[in-house]
């Protein structure tokens, strides 16, 4: 059976061709953010797609108690925003840089109209927005059905952008406690049972996987 803990969405510029990537890069505006700043609020009605060039960027919803449920962690090459192009829906999430990061941003009418000049465009959309929804789904599988332990170590795997070095995911541990339900301390046990056991690393604001083959081997032994 494929395991999703291991799986990780192809960013978007890496299925197009150089020449492709250069093409987007003329018909975008490059934006500039420091850590934290947002980039969009939920209901925001401009209509676009956005590209991740360098940095990352997180995306999720504050609830009425100023908790953040954290939704998605995005790295270089990615995009968010299709949904506003392709459905006329306003944005439902908060998004904010993660460290120093620059964005590439594309109106609705101008990437419309590279795609229909151009289908591998939407080929490559298409693509990389199924992949990252099988990774929805298992996140939702994961909520509902891991004991504690197996959950927080899966949602990590998921959350944590490729590349070859070690992944360093940025954010709060009480926003990834009410991400999946789970108490601070309960939370702060898990972080600390994966620490002691040399799977991660936990910073000031951050989580480093020290090797994610290691900690995918680990969940995999313990989501029996």
């Amino acid at each position: 059976m494929f395991d999703f803990a291991q799986f990780q969405a192809t960013p978007y510029l890496k299925l197009l061709s150089p020449e492709r990537v250069r093409r987007l890069f003329e018909n975008s505006h490059r934006r500039t953010l420091s850590d934290g700043q947002f980039v969009h609020s939920r209901g925001d009605q401009r209509p676009g797609i956005s590209i991740i060039e360098d940095g990352a960027a997180q995306a999720g919803i504050y609830g009425a108690d100023g908790s953040f449920i954290l939704t998605s962690y995005i790295g270089p090459g990615h995009t968010f925003g299709e949904f506003t192009v392709f459905t006329n829906l306003p944005r439902t999430h908060d998004v904010s840089a993660v460290g120093p990061t620059t964005m590439l941003e594309i109106p609705a009418p101008r990437f419309l109209a590279l795609c229909a000049e151009d289908p591998a465009y939407m080929q490559a959309m298409l693509q990389t927005t199924l992949m990252r929804s099988h990774l929805i789904l298992e996140m939702l599988h994961t909520v509902r059905s891991l004991p504690l332990l197996p959950r927080v170590a899966k949602f990590l795997l998921i959350l944590a952008p490729g590349g070859p070095d070690a992944p360093v995911l940025r954010f709060r541990q009480s926003d990834l406690a009410s991400t999946l339900g789970l108490s601070r301390a309960s939370m702060n046990r898990a972080l600390a049972t994966l620490a002691d056991e040399k799977l991660i690393e936990r910073g000031y604001g951050s989580i480093k996987i020290s090797d994610r083959d290691r900690l995918a081997h680990w969940l995999s032994g313990h989501s029996k």
